[in-house]
């Protein structure tokens, strides 16, 4: 969702970065580029694993999560990428499926995603951190979202901006195309599996 449908993905590093930095601890940007796609917990855990040599405790999940959310309702709401809409109404047209599988929980953000792909995207399917019990880098997402929609891999392609997202997807046995929407470069999304990478929205749809 994040950093392939919508513009949206400096707001969230620059949001987690900050909530972070609120108590003490260093995250930066690239950082949470090179982590995008875990959920909350996950990511919070990973940095303290990193930082502390352990794991948060419940209350400093909820302290770090409820300050980066607090932080990210200051930034102004996100855009789709054109792109993102002009392929899903091809997609549609030619009858082919479209799910969307992302690490968030936030409502307001998958509230905004049916909202804002209304015409092309169901709430039905979509796969969210709440239905995952393993978070991206590990398939289940993926295999998740094959289950519910009941494709097998071999009918499906999968478009990923985060290198976690891609190593999910090919986890999943998933041909997957990298966009480098973030700011990372790009041989970190082709170590991380890319069967096809793109810089942009535009050059894919060329």
């Amino acid at each position: 969702m994040d950093g392939v449908l919508y513009d949206s993905m400096g707001a969230h590093a620059d949001a987690w970065s900050k909530a972070f930095l609120h108590f003490g601890i260093d995250f930066s940007p690239e950082m949470v580029y090179q982590n995008e796609g875990r959920t909350a917990q996950s990511t919070i855990n990973l940095v303290f694993h990193q930082n502390e040599d352990r794991a948060a405790t419940d209350f400093e999940i909820e302290q770090i999560y409820s300050k980066k959310t607090e932080l990210i309702e200051d930034y102004p709401d996100s855009n789709p990428f054109r792109g993102a809409k002009v392929l899903m109404g091809d997609l549609k047209r030619r009858g082919v499926e479209i799910w969307v599988v992302t690490g968030s929980m936030q409502d307001k953000f998958l509230e905004a995603l049916v909202r804002d792909f209304g015409g092309f995207k169901a709430a039905d399917k979509i796969i969210c951190g709440r239905d995952v019990v393993h978070c991206k880098p590990h398939p289940e997402p993926y295999l998740t979202a094959l289950h519910k929609s009941g494709f097998i891999p071999s009918e499906v392609i999968v478009i990923e901006n985060a290198p976690l997202g891609i190593q999910s997807a090919k986890a999943a046995g998933i041909y997957t195309i990298a966009i480098n929407t973030g700011i990372l470069d790009d041989g970190i999304l082709w170590e991380s599996g890319a069967d096809l990478l793109f810089k942009d929205w535009e050059e894919l749809m060329k």
